[in-house]
């Protein structure tokens, strides 16, 4: 006979985990810490990623010179 998921008692305490958040908000302005060292630069949040295996990311845009790129929210503080 086939076993379901809700029949084990294994599975019956389970809980769904919440999804993680975003910390920052399109049109926020942060600052990027690189692992190089090097100053860090002010950015605004263009857009929300998904998690990409290694913790949520972003798409942020230079104010200096307008460049983009996608980061770690574990690589961004808020300004």
């Amino acid at each position: 006979m086939v076993e379901y998921m809700n029949d084990n008692p294994r599975y019956r305490k389970l809980t769904p985990t919440p999804a993680r958040s975003h910390r920052f908000g399109v049109g926020c302005m942060v600052t990027h810490r690189t692992s190089s060292g090097g100053e860090p630069g002010h950015f605004r949040v263009e857009r929300q990623l998904p998690d990409g295996g290694q913790g949520l990311q972003y798409r942020i845009r230079s104010e200096r010179d307008g460049s983009e790129r996608v980061v770690l929210e574990s690589n961004l503080e808020k300004l």
